[in-house]
This record gives C-alpha cells, sequence and structure tokens, in this order.
C-alpha cells in the first residue's frame, strides 16, 4: 500500500469536521477510463472507453464521433451489415432484430483511442401481463409522473444471461452489480442508463482523487422490478430503481459488504455517508438537466452499514 498524507478539511457538511486522507506522490495513478474523444450514440454521449448503451430491435441509432483533441480520423468495427457510414466520424447503426449485446468500437485513428459501446438490444415489451418471458416484472404506471419522459413505462428490457451477466457496462462496473435481487437464476431481465454510469464513474474518480484506492462501488441496489420493489415492502410507485437509474451505493474496498471507513475516524457511521455524498455534490454535470436528480443519505442499521442513494430522475430532490 502506499503511503498517504492525512490533512484536516472542513468540508460544509454541517459543521462536520471529516479527516479527508489525499494521494501522496507514491499513490498509483487511478485511470478513469476516459476517452480522448466522445461518441454520440442516439441521446447519450459517451465519453469513456468502454460504455453500455442500449436500442429497440431494428432500430435506427445515428452514431458520431468527434471532440479529439488531436482532430482525428475515425473508424468503426460492427457486427456485420448493423452499420452504414454517412460521412467521415459519423454512421447510421440498424440494431438487429434479434435482442443480445453486440459491440460496436470507435476508434480514433490519429489518437490511437478507443471507445467500446456495449450495445444491449432490448427485448421489447408491451406490458401485456406482468411477466416477460416467464421473467415476473409487476406493473408500472402507465402515466408518466410530472409528465417527465424519464417517468415513461420502459419499452424494453436487457436480457441477462450466464454469457453476458458479467460483461463491462463501464471501465469500473459489470452488468451483474445491477441485477435486481429477486432470483439468481438467469434469464433475468434488467434496467441500465446510460447517464447513471457516467455519474457512478464520475463519482469513483472523485474518491482515488481524494486518496482512497476504490476500484469499483459496491451496488447494494441498481434495478428493481415493480414486483420486487413492493415484495420488499417499498410502496414508492415511481421508484427510480424501477427506471433503471438509480443505485444505492457504498465504497467496500476490503470485500466485508459495509460501508469502509473514509472519514478516518475509525468506524463506519453517517459521516462516511456524507461525506461520499458531497463528492456527488460536487461533481459537474454536462448542463443536461437529465442529469439532474436525488441524493439520499442513509445511516447503518443493523443489516447494514450507511449508504447513499443515487438517482436521475430529471429534477432536483435531496433527503
Amino acid at each position: 500500500m502506499s503511503s498517504l498524507r492525512v490533512y484536516l478539511a472542513l468540508l460544509g457538511l454541517g459543521g462536520l469536521l471529516l479527516v479527508v486522507p489525499t494521494v501522496s506522490a507514491e499513490t498509483t495513478a487511478f485511470d478513469p477510463g476516459r476517452a480522448a474523444f466522445t461518441v454520440q450514440f442516439g441521446d447519450a454521449v459517451v465519453t469513456h472507453r468502454i460504455m453500455a448503451v442500449t436500442a429497440l430491435p431494428n432500430a435506427p441509432v445515428r452514431v458520431a464521433a468527434g471532440g479529439s483533441s488531436m482532430g482525428g480520423g475515425y473508424r468503426i468495427d460492427a457486427p456485420a451489415e448493423t452499420v452504414r457510414s454517412v460521412s467521415d466520424g459519423q454512421w447510421r447503426f440498424s440494431a438487429p432484430s434479434e435482442p443480445g449485446l453486440y459491440p460496436v468500437v470507435v476508434t480514433d485513428t490519429t489518437a490511437r483511442d478507443t471507445v467500446r459501446l456495449q450495445v444491449f438490444v432490448l427485448t421489447p415489451w408491451d406490458h401485456d401481463g406482468r411477466k416477460l418471458a416467464g421473467y415476473r416484472i409487476g406493473r408500472y404506471e402507465q402515466h408518466a409522473r410530472r409528465g417527465l419522459e424519464t417517468y415513461e413505462p420502459p419499452s424494453g428490457f436487457i436480457e441477462v444471461t450466464d454469457a453476458n451477466k458479467d460483461v463491462l457496462v463501464a471501465p469500473h462496473f459489470r452488468l451483474e452489480q445491477f441485477l435486481c435481487k429477486q432470483t439468481e437464476a438467469t434469464p433475468q431481465f434488467a434496467l441500465i442508463r446510460t447517464r447513471l454510469l457516467h455519474r457512478l464513474e464520475g463519482l469513483l474518480a472523485a474518491l482515488n482523487a481524494r486518496g482512497h484506492d476504490a476500484s469499483t462501488l459496491h451496488v447494494m441496489s441498481g434495478y428493481r422490478t415493480p414486483y420486487y420493489n413492493r415484495a420488499i415492502g417499498n410502496t414508492t410507485e415511481y421508484s427510480r430503481h424501477l427506471y433503471g437509474d438509480a443505485a444505492d451505493v457504498f465504497v467496500d474496498t476490503d470485500g466485508d459488504r459495509w460501508m469502509d471507513d473514509l472519514t478516518g475516524d475509525g468506524r463506519a457511521t453517517e459521516a462516511d455517508a456524507r461525506y461520499l455524498a458531497a463528492l456527488v455534490r460536487d461533481d459537474p454535470t454536462p448542463g443536461d438537466d437529465r442529469f439532474n436528480g436525488g441524493l439520499g443519505i442513509y445511516s447503518a442499521a443493523s443489516h447494514r452499514g450507511p449508504f447513499i442513494h443515487v438517482d436521475l430522475r430529471g429534477y432536483r430532490a435531496r433527503w
């Protein structure tokens, strides 16, 4: 382990004085996985070298590369007959009719950097019934809350199998971290939004910048089906967990499934959740209202440690 220099910092958390570790010169650099250029897939802007995106079967999706500091030319590698060139750095992706994972790799030939789009073609669902291919989903509210697009019932889901559950959906997160906990069997279905992955990657990078050697975050709860959400006693009909853009997370570098001591006071308490929440509040967003959302702080209970809730509901909420 590299040595850490510790200093005291007042973070404005209700006057709470926190012990904040900072990175020493010997600390191994954390690679945030950011690419030298951006790729737009539909309305999702990807800034990392690997990122999950979604499309419905047979849907045409615009793909565009740009933003390279070296102004490079671009190449795309994709499954046969799924991509057509429109212009330099722009293509049209035609999603296959069969749901599944179809990786698309865009290369900046000058910067010699790549972005791997983990394109999940969704299994469509018309909300007829409560199950999808035998997997219990439950019932979504058919009227979007506040009229927001983010509360529209999902039109499809990622089919999760033994073959794809371990794939990376972002540089430091895997698909299986976000699955609903109603069963461990596969196949099952899930939702995960690209914007949430961006937010969690930003939080992880901020943690490492503060000297915490964390390779990922522990996702205590990611996607939940409406059925499972009710089964665990949650009566919130519009919970963001149902829409794939919410996560309950904490830092667990030692693997004991409990929040780490982030403040340096020798204990894992609500102060550590507040420390984590402060990093979320300080994380810059790209000026897109869809990155606005909820931030909740939870203290420890008998069966779990403290954690925070992060979501991207489209408007600001704090608790």
